[in-house]
């Protein structure tokens, strides 16, 4: 079988992308204009590569024209290359000595972006070799989506366009503040975070400790705006279809009757009683049935999935509310073994933001925590690989079980006993902390979270004995 990563090399030249790169430091970057209408940085091969190009247009468009002691500079301060400062280092000195004329500058341009849609086309070409093998696959759904694929490389081949003041003014800013209106009226169905949240489009992180329930948290919250007639997509690299919607079923069934003893687990094994027999034949009967919309994600790259997705997010008045889970089970498009597990996350984050503007959608990303920072209470070093996530998010959420506020100055012994014994409590107190916010200030959220039926209810702040269990919710699917 056709493997881009194994069998054939990607189309490349890393030395031509250096050269390049040392030409827009040359007459205080007179060629970049040129080039930048010809490459994006994910046309660069070589991640720090990527990494400098884009800081170099950064800086042009803030009027700098870019050297050496500039671009180092503004990569160091958004700490892009923490891991891998060496290389950074190295590669950026080396601008001064690989370029001496911007004479081959655009025939330089043109060659990686012919590089970059070749390695494209070759990805591309290896998923359709996979899909068209699987007999079960559809073949008039493959040919549509196959015609889809070429369309967005080709789309993607066009370059970013010079906004100008009297443009932007004169002909989108109305237009803009429109679309920004679509959001203002939409619900989460969570009553506490839409006291404190406006759920507007932007790239969403979600972390949390162990038990903490950040799936079923994210399922939840699409399976309410998807009621709230939003359109939503589920892409799963963890959980089936039958995991994830199970825990739907099992929901419903305790919203209907609290004393419901039926939990995913049980209808996943054939477990089954009059009521869910029941709720299963009104749900399969209702033809306008609102939902959550699933892609069960295996071996795909992030380019994958965005590729998979992308239909479904353009030329839409208002764009669906995507959810990745999760984002450090993603796998890597590069087997270059000197780039960091860290790097690669950034690349990750650095393209769901990049398509997340181009859409306009609201995408949330599932991200995990570090080991040691389980027994203490959540921060932006609770992260795992978090450089990214600070910067290119505009909200992070992070979800952990409450006891954990209470566990200062206790040794690791006896934290870890206090933390098992929440994980046991029915239901477990549950804290949401915004840690970032870009549309508001930051905020708590408290959450009894009934695991048994993957069901999170909004709550006040825990008090030592609760008894706030009567919150009234709507019962619908």
């Amino acid at each position: 079988m056709l493997s881009p990563h194994d069998s054939i090399p990607l189309p490349h030249d890393t030395s031509m992308e250096l050269e390049l790169l040392g030409s827009l430091c040359l007459k205080d970057g007179l060629i970049i204009p040129k080039v930048a209408s010809i490459l994006k940085p994910d046309d660069f091969y070589s991640p720090v590569h990527k990494l400098i190009y884009q800081t170099i247009l950064d800086l042009f468009q803030r009027g700098i024209a870019p050297n050496m002691l500039l671009i180092f500079n503004d990569i160091k301060k958004h700490k892009l290359f923490k891991d891998n400062e060496f290389v950074f280092k190295e590669t950026v000195l080396s601008l001064g000595e690989v370029a001496f004329t911007t004479a081959y500058s655009i025939q330089q341009a043109n060659v990686i972006k012919d590089f970059s849609i070749r390695r494209q086309m070759l990805f591309l070409a290896s998923k359709l070799q996979r899909d068209f093998s699987d007999s079960s696959l559809d073949t008039q759904k493959l040919l549509v989506d196959t015609e889809s694929a070429f369309r967005i490389i080709n789309d993607n081949a066009a370059p970013p366009s010079l906004i100008t003041p009297t443009f932007y003014l004169n002909n989108r800013i109305t237009r803009d503040i429109e679309k920004n209106k679509l959001y203002s009226t939409r619900v989460t169905g969570f009553s506490n975070i839409d006291l404190n949240q406006i759920f507007s489009p932007g790239l969403y992180v979600v972390g949390a400790t162990p038990a903490a329930g950040k799936t079923t948290f994210c399922w939840q919250l699409l399976d309410q705006l998807a009621h709230n007639g939003e359109s939503c997509i589920f892409c799963s690299y963890e959980m089936s279809a039958l995991e994830l919607y199970s825990k739907s079923l099992s929901k419903q069934l305790f919203l209907q009757d609290r004393s419901s003893t039926l939990t995913s687990s049980d209808i996943r094994r054939g477990a089954h009683s009059d009521s869910f027999e029941s709720l299963l034949i009104q749900l399969c009967s209702d033809k306008n049935l609102k939902g959550v919309n699933l892609f069960e994600l295996r071996d795909e790259s992030v380019d994958d999935m965005l590729r998979l997705i992308k239909p479904f997010c353009s030329d839409k008045s208002k764009s669906p509310v995507v959810c990745l889970d999760y984002l450090q089970i993603v796998p890597s498009v590069t087997s270059d073994n000197y780039f960091s597990n860290r790097m690669r996350i950034d690349d990750i984050v650095h393209k769901l933001k990049t398509f997340q503007r181009e859409t306009n959608t609201t995408f949330i990303v599932v991200s995990s925590f570090n080991r040691d920072n389980y027994a203490k209470p959540v921060s932006f070093e609770s992260f795992k690989e978090s450089g990214n996530i600070e910067y290119s998010a505009d909200v992070v959420w992070a979800l952990q079980l409450n006891v954990v506020n209470n566990l200062k100055g206790d040794n690791i012994s006896d934290a870890r006993k206090k933390i098992e014994g929440a994980k046991k409590e029915q239901p477990r107190h549950v804290q949401l902390k915004c840690l970032k916010n870009r549309q508001g200030n930051n905020y708590d959220c408290f959450f009894y979270y009934f695991s048994a039926h993957d069901y999170f209810e909004p709550c006040n702040v825990f008090n030592s004995v609760d008894t706030n269990l009567n919150i009234d919710h709507k019962k619908e699917f």
